[in-house]
């Protein structure tokens, strides 16, 4: 994904100050790189609450940010593969 959206996407949820912390970070990494939706990292900024007065160190985030990515890609699959008419497979 594009920096420029990244960096539009932190802005709009709050957090442009964490997105300035890590830019770099997020450059070298190529952390969002993989991610095809913005959606994505607005849900991760909503969900995690992060607190920009706690110390946060890019390793943690980064391992947040994967971790929550994996679970959506996951839990996304499993409800393409979920067939609507069968209540027996629940």
């Amino acid at each position: 994904m594009e920096s420029n959206i990244v960096k539009q996407t932190f802005e709009e949820a709050g957090y442009l100050a964490l997105y300035d912390k890590f830019n770099y970070q997020f450059y070298v990494t190529g952390l969002f790189e993989p991610v095809g939706q913005q959606i994505i990292i607005e849900r991760f900024l909503d969900l995690y609450n992060i607190d920009e007065h706690q110390p946060l160190f890019f390793d943690d985030f980064s391992f947040f940010f994967k971790c929550f990515h994996y679970s959506y890609q996951k839990n996304e699959s499993l409800c393409f593969l979920q067939p609507e008419w069968d209540e027996n497979i629940r």
